[in-house]
């Protein structure tokens, strides 16, 4: 027998395990390398993502404000200017709520119509007195009261020639009763004495002027008895 030990010889499998030892910590080392690169591109990526989408979100305003300045420009005819808080047609200014031009706190305008103008009537009385009537064969007393609507700018002109011509104006309407058929006078045919009133106009407008009076009223008319 030979007293030499045997040498041992590295067996398959521990070969084996060494080699892919080798190839586990290429493999490894490989991984860690690439690693870096790929974060890299991550962020890369991430990066035109969010440019993409600012871009996105800061061109949808921009592209609506164009569209409207476009609208207003076919419709408005140019870019609008804001009144100037102190300007013309301001707060403050001609035509305003503080200035004058018909303001709340100014000078009223110079063509601004007072209250009671063209538009408002006024009335102003006539006469009141009892006139005969004896076209029926008996004497009848007729109690009398007549006013006149006139325009409000001319109430004073028409108070001042009725005062002017009031024995005129009570002759004339005397001579209007005395040859009227009492049955008008009286409200049995013409309730609202149509007659009366066309006949008293008339009248008025000859001795006062045409178009002074717009409408005769006869708020009384009552009849009597004067031939007991």
């Amino acid at each position: 027998m030979s007293d030499k030990p045997a040498e041992k010889k590295p067996d398959d499998k521990g070969h084996a395990d060494g080699k892919d030892g080798k190839k586990d910590a290429a493999k490894g080392g490989g991984l860690l390398t690439k690693l870096p690169v790929l974060m890299g591109l991550v962020m890369v990526l991430e990066a035109g993502v969010l440019f993409a989408g600012f871009k996105f979100l800061g061109g949808g305003p921009k592209a609506a404000a164009a569209a409207d300045a476009e609208a207003a420009d076919e419709h408005g005819g140019g870019e609008e200017k804001p009144a100037d808080a102190h300007g013309g047609g301001d707060a403050h200014g001609g035509g305003d709520a503080h200035g004058g031009g018909g303001d709340a706190h100014g000078a009223a305008p110079k063509d601004a119509k007072p209250k009671g103008g063209k538009k408002k009537t006024v009335e102003v009385q006539v006469l009141e007195f009892r006139a005969t009537n004896k076209v029926s064969g008996r004497t009848l007393l007729f109690d009398l009261a007549m006013v006149v609507r006139v325009r409000g700018d001319k109430e004073e002109l028409a108070k001042g020639k009725i005062a002017d011509n009031k024995a005129l104006i009570g002759d004339r309407v005397r001579t209007i009763i005395a040859q009227s058929d009492p049955e008008k006078l009286a409200g049995g045919s013409e309730p609202g004495l149509e007659t009366l009133r066309r006949q008293v106009k008339y009248q008025l407008d000859e001795i006062l002027g045409d178009g002074l009076v717009d409408e005769v009223l006869v708020p009384r008319c009552i009849p009597f008895r004067a031939d007991f």
